[in-house]
């Protein structure tokens, strides 16, 4: 809408150039927007009622947009100086930016996403403790960037195929998969780009919270998996308990898993 507003005028031949643009930045908005709001109306549906949040969010939201109209209409027709008209459009939009930013950082989430659990595992690696979910998602950024990242990229859910083209020595293969237990139902390989989690197809959620859990503790040392493999998963159970007595929804999560699934008898 700004820039409907402030470039039309000046450049009338352009309108269907700038008109197209702002459609298409619409149109990213809007996926971004329904991206969010299903998380943040799936966090709010305490109850199961996720259909009902969802209505009475919609209803709001049409409420707001109407009133909002009717105050438009009356400022326009009321006001004729430009530089008023502007000073109160950037204004307004300011407090909307504004209270919009509160707001999301007023949610306190449960579930983890990456940069939440990455939060919740530096602390407990630093001081053997889990912040609770306020602290949590007090200091997740709101904005772009994380406040906490790996050493390295970690993909979940990779396809086997990468796995073979990157080790086509069948040993290094039996190898890998002998660092874990025969009921892990996830393996860690790292490769020149990224570090890949293969996932067995019938996981379970806390289960990829785990291999994550195992992926961290691989790049803090990259020995720990295969020469102290209980060790980790001691320390796993344990942040496992302390989340859990936390507040936090360990049989959800909200990580990027790719769909890729396998088994290892066809490994």
């Amino acid at each position: 809408m700004t820039v409907e507003l402030f470039l039309l005028p000046y450049y009338p031949k352009h309108s269907v150039y700038i008109l197209c643009l702002t459609t298409m930045m619409r149109a990213i908005v809007g996926v971004a927007g329904g991206a969010t709001r299903s998380a943040m109306t799936l966090h709010h549906a305490v109850r199961n009622n996720m259909a009902d949040v969802s209505a009475k969010d919609s209803a709001q939201e049409t409420c707001v947009n109407l009133i909002g109209s009717f105050v438009g209409l009356f400022l326009l027709t009321g006001i004729t100086s430009p530089a008023w008209l502007a000073s109160i459009f950037f204004f307004v939009t300011f407090i909307h930016l504004y209270a919009n930013v509160k707001a999301v950082k007023s949610v306190c989430l449960k579930t983890f996403n990456e940069a939440r659990y990455l939060i919740a595992l530096e602390e407990y690696f630093r001081n053997g403790s889990v912040l609770p979910p306020y602290s949590v998602n007090h200091l997740e950024r709101v904005t772009v960037g994380q406040t906490v990242s790996l050493t390295a990229q970690v993909k979940l859910g990779c396809s086997v195929k990468d796995l073979t083209e990157q080790i086509r020595n069948r040993y290094e293969i039996e190898d890998l998969i002998a660092c874990f237990e025969t009921r892990d139902k996830f393996l860690i390989a790292e490769t020149k780009n990224y570090v890949g989690v293969y996932l067995h197809y019938d996981i379970k959620p806390h289960e990829i919270l785990r291999a994550y859990f195992f992926v961290a503790s691989y790049l803090q040392d990259r020995t720990q998996i295969r020469d102290n493999y209980w060790e980790v998963q001691a320390k796993w159970s344990e942040f496992l308990n302390l989340a859990q007595l936390a507040g936090y929804n360990v049989h959800s999560h909200l990580l990027n898993v790719d769909e890729y699934r396998c088994d290892w008898r066809f490994i």
